[in-house]
C-alpha cells in the first residue's frame, strides 16, 4: 500500500497590512493615491511582494491598493521581476525585505490552525485507502444529515387546483 509521503503546508498568509509596513518602513510610502515616484516605485515592490512571499491573488492585491485592477497588479509583478534581473539593487532590496517578513512573521502565522497538525500528523501515517475510507465515511455522515433533515422539513402544501379556479384575466 502506498502511503501519504507529504501533505500540504497549512499555514495562514502574511497580511498584506505587515507586507505593506516593511516596505513603507524601508521605502516610504505605497498606500497614497495616483502615480507619483517614489510612492509607485514603493507600491510596485510591495505589490510583488505581496504575490510572491503572501501568495495573495492579484485581485486582493489591487483592492488593498486603493482598489487597483488586477492588470495593474500584474503589470508591477512583471515590471520588478524584470528589474530583479537587470538591477543588482533591486534584486538585493526584494532579498533583504524578503528575508526580513520571514523573520518578522508572527509565529502564531506561521503554525497550522489549532488541530492541523494532528491532522497533518495522521495523513503522513495512513495509507490512500484508508485516507479514502476516512473520507467516504465523512461524506456519508454528512449526506445522513442532510438528508434528515430534508426528512424533518414540513409537507408541501397541495397545489392542485381546478380550471374553475383558474381566472385568467378577472
Amino acid at each position: 500500500m502506498a502511503t501519504v509521503a507529504f501533505a500540504p503546508t497549512l499555514t495562514r498568509r502574511i497580511p498584506l497590512a505587515q507586507i505593506d509596513a516593511a516596505v513603507s518602513a524601508r521605502l516610504g510610502p505605497t498606500r497614497i493615491p495616483g502615480n507619483a515616484q517614489p510612492a509607485c516605485f514603493n507600491r510596485q515592490i510591495a505589490m510583488y511582494l505581496a504575490r510572491h512571499v503572501g501568495r495573495w491573488s492579484t485581485t486582493v492585491i489591487g483592492r488593498f491598493y486603493n482598489g487597483r485592477d488586477h492588470s495593474t497588479v500584474c503589470h508591477s509583478i512583471q515590471r520588478i521581476e524584470t528589474l530583479r534581473e537587470t538591477d543588482p539593487e533591486v534584486d538585493g532590496l526584494i532579498t533583504d525585505l524578503r528575508r526580513e517578513l520571514s523573520r518578522d512573521a508572527d509565529p502564531v502565522q506561521a503554525r497550522p490552525c489549532q488541530g492541523q497538525s494532528a491532522i497533518l500528523n495522521r495523513l503522513n501515517e495512513i495509507s490512500i485507502d484508508e485516507l479514502a475510507e476516512l473520507v467516504a465515511e465523512r461524506v456519508c455522515v454528512y449526506l445522513e444529515v442532510r438528508i434528515g433533515q430534508l426528512d424533518r422539513l414540513p409537507e408541501p402544501m397541495d397545489r392542485t387546483t381546478d380550471d374553475k379556479d383558474l381566472q385568467i384575466g378577472a
